[in-house]
């Protein structure tokens, strides 16, 4: 019997071979179709000098797909363009959109993004995730023993939340995860993101917009003026941001945001050289999150020889791998007095942190992901 995969698949193919009498509107949606059905996060569209490339990013790996004909790639990047509200007109640009469109398993919302390059204007849509997806802590892979330490640094009524890690490395599903937690009708949440992923009911969300002059830090002024009791700055990327961020946290609210370090502990001199003062850090940051995503095991073949239910790659999905500081009075004590990274991991260890490392070898044992993978993600 044939899925739906296959149908998709085969359609596709057909119209692709269809050259310049092929429908674009179906090309288009069909590639979206695919895409969303292999669970991929992006398509990327990419012009080459004989024919336009196209990948798709599953579980954060990019895979090469179908290729178009080159005599289609204007009217592809066209539809798009118009799919976005972006201008058709325009070729030598940068531009960015959004749209959504009803597939036949519903909705999906798209983000667009399309500049000029050598060989013709590429363009990559991220499918955002579904926001009726309900993530939690033991979903996205924390021990029961991080968890415990997530769930008491969420009930401070302020200090400051830190998720770390490289883009793409989870840490916005994280916040999101603990704003779900922490979202009731007595307490007023406000976020300013760049740019929003998803909608999360009850908490007032801010986009950023650079063509207005609305920034992290500009927004995080405004936000304080609105009554706030729980603030999620998207991320911590400058000194002005940090600065605004640890006062806020200082003063009566609870301040969940990310920042880009390789570990946990390496969020703490990222942010003095962010000219945040060791006091003041020791004062404010209840506990950071630090983590990768690795892709999970197929369950369905358990091995890395593959099936279709997972595109023959041997996995399916994927899990966080992370560590999790949380700053007691001891880890207060070494950062106020300016102790080393160094110290202050060496005593979070003895007091049970997990490291990355240690928390995917972990999940490795138990069948979740594999050895290979988890050095793949390690390394990069």
């Amino acid at each position: 019997m044939e899925t739906t995969l296959e149908r998709i698949r085969q359609t596709l193919e057909l119209e692709i071979n269809n050259g310049q009498e092929a429908s674009i509107i179906n090309v288009v949606n069909y590639l979206i179709e695919l895409a969303h059905n292999i669970k991929a996060s992006d398509i990327h569209i990419d012009p080459q000098a004989e024919v336009v490339r196209i990948r798709l990013r599953v579980d954060g790996v990019l895979q090469d797909d179908k290729s178009l004909p080159k005599s289609i790639h204007s009217e592809v990047i066209s539809r798009i363009k118009i799919l976005a509200g972006l201008r058709t007109d325009e070729h030598q640009t940068a531009q960015d959109g959004r749209f959504k469109i009803q597939s036949q398993s519903g909705p999906i919302d798209i983000r667009v993004s399309i500049v000029p390059t050598y060989y013709g204007e590429n363009a990559v849509l991220r499918l955002l995730k579904d926001q009726n997806q309900e993530f939690s802590l033991d979903v996205l892979g924390f021990s029961k023993n991080d968890q415990e330490k997530i769930l008491r640094a969420i009930k401070y009524p302020y200090g400051m939340i830190l998720a770390t890690g490289p883009t793409g490395s989870g840490k916005t599903t994280t916040l999101y995860t603990l704003l779900k937690l922490l979202n009731n009708p007595k307490t007023s949440i406000i976020t300013i993101e760049d740019p929003i992923e998803y909608s999360l009911e009850g908490v007032n969300q801010i986009g950023v917009n650079a063509k207005t002059g609305l920034s992290f830090a500009n927004g995080l002024r405004s936000m304080l003026r609105q009554d706030p009791n729980i603030i999620m700055v998207g991320e911590i990327r400058d000194q002005e941001t940090a600065g605004l961020a640890v006062n806020t946290a200082l003063t009566g609210h609870l301040m969940l945001s990310s920042i880009h370090t390789n570990d946990a502990v390496g969020a703490l001199p990222r942010l003095i050289d962010l000219g945040i003062e060791p006091y003041l850090i020791a004062s404010t940051v209840n506990i950071i999150i630090a983590q990768r995503l690795v892709r999970r095991m197929c369950q369905n073949c358990k091995s890395k020889e593959g099936c279709l239910a997972c595109n023959m790659t041997g996995y399916s999905g994927r899990v966080c791998i992370n560590e999790v500081l949380e700053v007691n009075n001891t880890i207060r004590e070494i950062i106020h007095r300016k102790g080393t990274a160094e110290e202050i991991k060496a005593e979070a260890k003895k007091q049970g942190m997990a490291t990355m490392a240690e928390d995917g070898f972990a999940k490795v044992e138990v069948g979740i992901t594999t050895t290979e993978e988890v050095l793949r993600t390690l390394h990069e």
